[in-house]
């Protein structure tokens, strides 16, 4: 059975692997591989074939967001404090015009899964773990308080 031998050579890579202590992005890379090998229509000829596949398309994936993270740097913001700005500049000035926006045009849970994501870093799965709610709730959540906030930036510039 080709299924067996993928659950196999899953098992294998993922010990060898273990060893390394892998990040959190490499083992989501070697997941995504081995659901995308499962739900496609390649039969394994054996367990070493798997192996090598799974290995291949981890590999992939990592490159792709090593090149992702080069084009878009992530710089965390963990360790800053939100504090309204001195409306001494006009930079100062568009700062505390978006922080009212995001105090008067968002709803709470829109400024709190702002804040969580953007100011403090948590990751969505933990957001939405801690308030209860679909992944994919908060990113739609996240989204249009982002929108919200560009729409309105873009009135302000233009």
């Amino acid at each position: 059975m080709s299924k067996n031998f993928l659950i196999a050579a899953y098992k294998k890579l993922q010990a060898r692997l273990g060893r390394y202590r892998l990040s959190r992005a490499e083992e989501d890379a070697l997941n995504d591989a081995f659901c995308r090998l499962w739900a496609s229509d390649y039969h394994l000829a054996g367990e070493a074939e798997g192996e090598r596949l799974l290995y291949q398309s981890m590999r992939r994936r990592q490159i792709s967001l090593w090149r992702s993270r080069q084009r878009h740097p992530h710089t965390s913001l963990k360790d800053e404090q939100i504090a309204e700005p001195p409306p001494e500049t006009e930079t100062d000035e568009i700062y505390q015009q978006i922080w009212e926006v995001i105090q008067a045009q968002l709803t709470p849970l829109q400024q709190d899964i702002l804040k969580r994501h953007d100011i403090n870093d948590e990751t969505y799965s933990g957001i939405a773990e801690e308030l209860g709610m679909q992944e994919a709730a908060v990113r739609m959540q996240l989204s249009r308080a982002r929108k919200k906030i560009r729409e309105y930036y873009k009135r302000l510039k233009g």
